[in-house]
């Protein structure tokens, strides 16, 4: 049987006339502690006060010491005590009962564990019970549509249509239901996108790093669409060189067109190509330097670090250096050396 959790002590226990006369005793404080675990441990078997490993294995003496943490000889003496006393009951086989057991367990709590236990099965089996019904109903109608077929009958097959024809209707109107809960998600992003286009529209006007003027320049003179087809463009471009860029999205560019004319944008991605930053981050970086430093006039105006970014209509070939045509001073070396260490041809 499942172990409880609880068992059930008289907080008066220790003025009863057994107890008393067990702590008359030389081995009274070993003695109220074995009986002790020897309650918990009948409550952890839950099994009418009998105390065992398994059903065919009994706690020995010596396991009893060991789970106890006493001594063997003090677990014997203790034990014939409380036998002594009909607290315990040792059978031949080395089973423990404790005597009068009732008085130890909870018996209401037991109760309500039982009647939890017994709610839950009745629960249980209701609703198995409701789905084998419903199960059965569906085959009694499939089996009656099916008889109806074989029949022929004029009658059974207008009910077969009228039925075949509310399930058509069923399925449109739901399909109906989709199409409109799926466009009114679509109109849901759209303004989500709108209003998030908006907000960092504002978020930008307060902030004194942007140019002001700029923006609502921009944003009175591009309308949404030529925005997106602009937007559009850049991807395409960027599609058919067979670049990825990390967070490159149709709304991210949106965004920044919002912010930025078109050239420069498309400036800031050769740039990110040029370096393989594939990132948006590092290209908001590059736009909002510009924003606050100012922008190129041309793309030949920048400077590159050496990089490979493969064959892009992004990618522009790199500005000379002005210094290219330089010629170094040439050093003996090891005239250099001996000097530094102190050594002469002389000596």
């Amino acid at each position: 049987m499942k172990g409880i959790e609880w068992i059930k002590l008289n907080t008066n226990m220790c003025e009863d006339e057994t107890m008393r006369l067990i702590d008359s005793l030389p081995l009274r404080d070993c003695t109220n502690y074995v009986w002790i675990r020897l309650l918990l441990q009948a409550g952890k078997v839950n099994d009418g006060g009998l105390i065992y490993l398994k059903k065919d294995v009994p706690y020995t003496k010596k396991m009893l010491s060991i789970l106890f943490n006493r001594p063997l000889d003090i677990i014997e003496e203790v034990l014939d005590i409380l036998e002594s006393f009909k607290l315990i009951k040792i059978y031949e086989n080395g089973v423990i009962k404790i005597c009068n057991w009732e008085k130890h367990q909870n018996i209401e709590g037991m109760k309500r564990v039982k009647e939890g236990t017994r709610e839950r099965v009745k629960n249980f089996r209701e609703r198995k019970k409701k789905e084998k019904e419903l199960v059965e109903k569906k085959l009694n109608t499939d089996e009656a549509c099916n008889n109806a077929i074989n029949e022929g009958s004029d009658t059974n097959k207008i009910n077969k249509n009228k039925n075949c024809n509310a399930n058509v209707t069923l399925q449109k109107e739901k399909r109906e239901e989709d199409k409109e809960h799926k466009k009114k998600n679509i109109d849901k992003k759209e303004n989500k996108e709108k209003d998030k286009v908006n907000d960092v529209a504002l978020t930008k006007e307060n902030d004194e790093s942007y140019d002001k003027a700029h923006i609502q320049t921009k944003i009175l003179s591009s309308s949404h669409d030529e925005i997106k087809s602009q937007a559009l463009k850049i991807i395409k471009t960027l599609e058919e060189d067979n670049k990825v860029i990390r967070g490159f999205t149709l709304s991210w560019v949106i965004k920044e067109l919002m912010i930025h004319k078109e050239k420069y944008v498309e400036m800031a991605v050769r740039e990110a190509i040029e370096r393989n930053k594939l990132d948006i981050n590092y290209i908001n970086g590059i736009l909002k330097n510009w924003l606050k430093e100012g922008y190129p006039k041309d793309y030949e105006d920048m400077e590159f670090n050496d990089c490979d970014a493969g064959n892009s209509s992004f990618v522009k070939e790199k500005p000379k250096l002005r210094f290219i045509n330089f010629e170094p001073r040439q050093y003996d070396y090891d005239d250099l050396e001996k000097k530094l260490l102190g050594w002469n041809e002389d000596s």
